[in-house]
């Protein structure tokens, strides 16, 4: 089974690298680097906080009649602060107060100039949003080829790339108005495999799908590890005045066979250096769906962003639990910036200040994470967030937020109180 499916996918690897000459290019944004809205040069040295002058990083880009390239960084620091009562700490431990390098990010883009430009992307990254704590904290995050097929297919990616399923997922996590994804229980952010993408109907939707299985970077078989399926399908229903006024709705699926028939949901307190609030301990199960749904309304300088997933486990004893989480946010840009949309991408990317004093931001979400039923007690999370951002410029973040958690675990109902502050720069 192995060596029948390394064949087919280097088939596959060799017949769209050498596929003819695509019609037109889809370019499908890969990370926080790449953006909808290009930054204005000429308002790097205009902010009330300085930035560093475009000319210092000319170093940083290449353009060749053979390929180019583009350096990227990505240094994100936060502070966090946790108070607990007593039950919480029963229930998760002593939750540390510290500061946290919470990515150290350096990304390596560009084309390989053929007559069907090959897109190539690298990111490589100490600890990040995508490394769990037993994970060694520096490695490749990101490493992935793509290339535009047809019309019809759109583009084809291989590679270590991001799974096609869950909005906060799919977006560019340093970039959401919120510091932490909260649905990580559902989905495992990158896997080795093949991705296809494509936007249609005037780019007023897409389609993603996908297959993942990095078996061969783990000390497993092929069909221990198992396979994961996704999907995702967009639409904007409404999108009016230049993308001022939009509403953007989409629902994503995910099949999970169980690795070494074990299924495993778990999700921390919207913190990297928090413990595991929610835990279902390993699950004997032969795989899982998932089914998400999306939506995102904005007008102008406010928005609301919204997700629900479903998860269903196909168990041994034939229990079969399911568990699921929603969040619901709001934000509005005091300043009177808009998050803009990105058709190709299908999100929103981050706010661009347009005045000196850069771009303020208010944001609240609540958030809940159930993951008991039947003979499963995993814990229920309940969690209040307001934050404040500051896009100080183009490429300066700092933010502060205020987080009340409340788990429903072992019998009991602890509290916890987070406040995170963060620095990023991205470019």
């Amino acid at each position: 089974m192995r060596i029948f499916s390394l064949r087919i996918l280097t088939l596959l690897a060799l017949y769209f690298l050498c596929s003819h000459k695509a019609e037109a290019q889809f370019t499908e944004p890969v990370d926080s680097t790449q953006y909808h809205v290009l930054p204005d040069p000429s308002m790097s040295e205009k902010y009330f906080v300085p930035d560093i002058p475009k000319k210092w990083l000319k170093w940083s880009q290449f353009e060749g009649k053979a390929f180019s390239m583009r350096i990227g960084f990505a240094p994100i620091v936060d502070y966090v602060w946790n108070g607990q009562d007593n039950e919480s700490k029963e229930q998760v431990g002593e939750q540390e107060s510290r500061f946290d390098l919470r990515s150290g990010r350096m990304t390596f883009s560009g084309d390989f100039k053929f007559s069907n430009p090959l897109n190539y992307f690298l990111s490589v990254e100490y600890k990040g949003f995508d490394r769990g704590p037993e994970d060694p904290p520096f490695g490749v995050t990101d490493l992935s080829l793509s290339i535009h097929l047809n019309k019809i297919l759109g583009k084809f990616t291989i590679g270590k790339i991001k799974e096609t399923f869950v909005y906060e997922m799919v977006g560019d996590a340093a970039n959401l108005p919120f510091t932490e994804r909260i649905l990580n229980p559902f989905f495992q952010s990158r896997s080795i495999g093949i991705k296809l993408m494509n936007g249609f109907y005037d780019e007023r939707m897409t389609f993603a799908v996908g297959w993942f299985n990095d078996w061969f970077v783990k000390d497993v078989s092929f069909d221990d590890n198992g396979n994961q399926f996704t999907a995702r399908l967009t639409g904007l229903p409404i999108y009016q005045e230049k993308g001022k006024k939009f509403l953007h709705l989409g629902i994503s699926s995910r099949y999970n066979q169980a690795a070494k028939n074990l299924l495993r949901y778990r999700g921390r307190n919207e913190s990297n250096i928090s413990s595991y609030y929610v835990d279902t301990k390993d699950i004997p199960a032969d795989h899982s769906w998932s089914v998400g749904l999306e939506g995102l309304w904005s007008y102008r300088n406010f928005s609301f962003l919204s997700e629900y997933v479903q998860s269903w486990a196909s168990t041994y004893d034939h229990s079969n639990p399911s568990f699921n989480g929603f969040y619901m946010s709001g934000s509005w840009v005091i300043s009177g910036e808009q998050r803009p949309y990105d058709k190709k991408a299908a999100y929103a990317r981050r706010v661009m200040p347009t005045g000196t004093s850069g771009a303020w931001e208010l944001v609240a979400r609540y958030s809940r994470l159930d993951m008991n039923d039947k003979q499963i007690e995993g814990g229920i999370l309940n969690k209040l967030y307001l934050g404040l951002n500051w896009w100080a410029t183009q490429h300066w973040r700092m933010s502060l937020g205020y987080g009340l958690s409340n788990l429903d675990k072992l019998d009991l109902k602890g509290t916890t109180n987070t406040i995170t502050t963060r620095l990023q720069w991205i470019y």
